[in-house]
């Protein structure tokens, strides 16, 4: 190989680093002013809040929250960084000497990076809080009036063996190790091996974590490029392999503060999320429900402005079956689809415990939060604020609810309603003899 080809290797190798030294610094440096407000917001007891803290989504304008239009901002980063590497070789005399010191503080800041994302997932999955089982309502919605995204989170929620706390603890595992140089490749093979099969999760299933994924999926895969060629020539070809060509002239003891606080903060983060997970019903309401109600219910009689509706498959108005939950929360099936709420799910702190994660993704069921007062019951569509009922309740006894009042367009209804006996298969468990008939 002549002189002049070996030159020009050498300037595209420098080019290729000084881009990739600028992208990923973009991408993992915050650097929109929305992210800081939000962190001076932050509620340090709160798990959500930590979470969303620590999970910094490099994201430049508000666009598309999945498909390739939310990778938009990253075309204006590689531009920045095309540029920047361009005049950076010009303007910066001696870079090639600079650049392994450069590749090794970038390592640093990525690795760290990594493994406190790992470590967070890892942690909300270990203390189930990510992926909560189904509800009462889920089990009596027909599959495919789920969205996918909602299909995924309530199969991996119910799933046997500790699945979910198992893939929390091999995030857990890779985020310990990337925090230790000489562990670094074992840490990123494990999560490289893991976030494959998330950011395939995320597209197949419409996640909301499309972009996240890749971008953490591009960190692993950047710290194992740089172990593998060595190792393979350690394990494979039998070869001695290259050190490093930079080793940071300090004492050992000034590496202590980083790896210090990303400990803490996994023993904070796992301290909340846990008491959270003990003391809280999170994503579902924390207000109690009407007193020995929960159930399901069938609607026995239902009469709309005086007219008594009989049973049907095809009249919309009249209700099918409902299924009041242990929180302050029931749903309604009739003839017809609710208004789906497409948005899947974040981990995002709500006051009082209120949320719409229930309703998120079903399009089988109406949602309604009520409010007790006395025997008055006030609902309010989980949805659609505008659509209201407000009732009367008695209860002859445990398994009778009558229910008699108006709704949002002062339309009368009087419902008798029934408890059936349900067992749910699910709740006997697996591995027991169950009997169907």
């Amino acid at each position: 190989m002549n002189d002049s080809k070996i030159e020009q290797d050498e300037l595209l190798r420098g080019f290729a680093f000084r881009t990739s030294f600028v992208f990923l610094l973009l991408l993992t440096i915050p650097l929109t002013g929305t992210y800081y407000r939000q962190l001076f917001k932050t509620d340090w007891s709160h798990f959500q809040d930590v979470f969303q803290a620590v999970n910094y989504v490099p994201k430049f304008f508000i666009g598309s929250d999945w498909g390739f239009g939310s990778f938009s901002g990253w075309g204006i980063a590689l531009i920045i960084s095309l540029i920047a590497a361009y005049f950076w070789g010009f303007l910066v005399k001696d870079i090639n000497q600079k650049e392994p010191e450069l590749y090794y503080w970038l390592r640093v800041i990525v690795r760290f990076r990594l493994a406190i994302a790992l470590l967070s997932y890892g942690i909300i999955k270990i203390f189930p809080v990510q992926l909560p089982g189904p509800t009462l309502s889920d089990l009596h919605t027909a599959y495919g009036d789920f969205l996918p995204w909602k299909l995924y989170y309530l199969s991996t929620g119910v799933a046997s063996a500790y699945y979910e706390q198992s893939l929390g603890a091999i995030e857990f595992l890779a985020g310990l190790l990337l925090m230790f140089r000489r562990t670094t490749i074992i840490g990123a093979g494990l999560a490289t091996a893991l976030l494959v099969n998330i950011v395939l999760i995320n597209y197949a299933y419409h996640l909301s974590d499309q972009l996240y994924s890749v971008y953490l999926l591009i960190l692993s895969v950047f710290l194992l490029l740089y172990d593998t060629p060595r190792l393979y020539n350690l394990l494979v070809k039998e070869r001695r392999a290259k050190p490093d060509e930079f080793n940071p002239a300090y004492k050992p003891k000034l590496k202590l503060p980083l790896k210090f606080a990303v400990i803490v903060f996994a023993i904070f983060f796992s301290t909340i999320t846990y008491a959270n997970y003990r003391n809280s019903n999170w994503p579902y309401p924390n207000t109690p429900g009407l007193a020995k109600a929960a159930g399901f219910y069938n609607v026995e009689s239902f009469q709309w402005n005086g007219e008594q509706k009989p049973y049907s498959l095809t009249d919309s108005l009249r209700w099918v079956d409902v299924v009041f939950e242990k929180w302050n929360v029931l749903s309604i099936r009739k003839n017809i689809n609710a208004p789906i709420n497409p948005v899947s799910p974040s981990l995002t702190f709500q006051k009082n415990g209120l949320g719409d994660y229930e309703s998120k993704g079903n399009a089988g069921r109406f949602f309604y939060t009520y409010i007790l007062s006395g025997s008055k019951l006030k609902l309010t569509n989980n949805n659609d604020p505008t659509d209201t009922l407000q009732l009367s309740i008695s209860r002859p006894d445990n398994d009778i609810i009558l229910l008699n009042g108006v709704d949002a367009k002062h339309d009368s209804l009087k419902v008798s309603l029934k408890k059936l006996p349900k067992e749910y298969l699910l709740q006997k468990g697996r591995r027991k003899k169950v009997s169907v008939y």
